[in-house]
């Protein structure tokens, strides 16, 4: 909630908090006492207003304000209580939409009428990162131990979303006339004969075959870790967002090749998903638009995606 002299409250301030973190990498949750902390730190800065220094008042202040003027429908931050503690993750929920009912949208946005405010934005949110700067990134954990079926899962959205690229990458060299259009089959020009090889233009196998194999292990761990995961290369969702970046590292290049600006969105969404017949996935929600993933050819429901499964972890084994 906004207040006239677009000051900074401490709602505004766990607001910017939570979305630096999410933004930049970290992990998307803190606990009251590390917040504590910062509050500290920050105010040793800058002035906030509407503070109290017992965390459990100030958080239950906040999530009531919150849940009375901001989000009436659905909550986008969870609390939870840990031991003599509490611990506050972002959700699914946050998005643009929270900066944009804080004091610092306006600050941002030079609409104060007060000129020392603009620029104070900027301040706090490079102050939040000098807090935040000697703490780890989020990493995925790969000391984790894959159940079958969550494993399974992300074989097929890599499956499809390897197929995804390949078609792209098929329909570029087809419109610079270096690809019979013919030869779109991953299985019969990628897997079983490198039709690049032959034809001499430049192979993407290898580099297929590395992602699969990463992006299977890597989507498996995060679904381990939450059984809502969604995901999402374009902005809306902050977390999911920060979900795709984190699956990505070391492969931006080739993921490159189908999802971007102008090109192709990548967004799931496994907080129905089931296993069908033991080797399906049912029920796998894409957040269709007109450049996503189109549940009606989705490699996690076809005959084909099994065999392109089968073929890329024979082909895994090979190499």
């Amino acid at each position: 909630m906004v207040n006239r002299e677009h000051n900074l409250t401490i709602d505004d301030l766990i607001v910017e908090y939570i979305i630096f973190k999410v933004q930049n990498g970290y992990e998307p949750k803190f606990l009251a006492s590390e917040f504590m902390k910062f509050l500290y730190f920050f105010e040793s800065r800058m002035q906030v207003q509407h503070v109290s220094y017992e965390k459990e008042k100030l958080f239950q202040g906040f999530f009531e304000r919150k849940a009375k003027f901001d989000w009436v429908t659905k909550k986008h931050l969870d609390i939870d209580k840990k031991d003599d503690d509490y611990i506050i993750r972002a959700n699914y929920n946050l998005s643009d939409y929270d900066k944009s009912i804080i004091n610092t949208y306006f600050m941002d946005n030079g609409m104060s009428k007060f000129a020392d405010f603009i620029g104070t934005a900027a301040k706090i949110r490079n102050i939040i990162g000098e807090y935040l700067s000697s703490q780890p990134k989020r990493k995925i954990d790969k000391t984790i131990k894959i159940d079958e079926k969550d494993l399974l899962i992300s074989e097929y959205l890599s499956a499809e979303i390897i197929g995804q690229i390949w078609h792209s990458y098929i329909d570029k060299q087809v419109e610079c006339r270096m690809w019979p259009k013919q030869c779109d089959d991953i299985s019969k020009y990628l897997l079983q004969v490198d039709l690049a090889d032959i034809i001499g233009v430049p192979s993407i196998k290898n580099e297929l075959l590395e992602l699969y194999s990463v992006l299977s292990e890597r989507i498996a761990i995060l679904y381990h870790q939450d059984k809502n995961l969604k995901v999402s290369s374009c902005h809306g969702s902050y977390l999911a967002k920060a979900n795709y970046e984190l699956l990505i590292p070391g492969y931006e290049k080739i993921m490159g090749v189908a999802f971007g600006p102008e090109k192709k969105s990548l967004r799931f969404n496994l907080a129905l998903s089931t296993l069908k017949d033991g080797n399906t996935i049912d029920d796998v929600d894409y957040w269709n638009d007109t450049l996503d993933i189109d549940t009606s050819t989705a490699a996690t429901e076809s005959a084909k995606a099994k065999e392109l499964v089968k073929s890329l972890a024979t082909m895994r084994q090979k190499n």
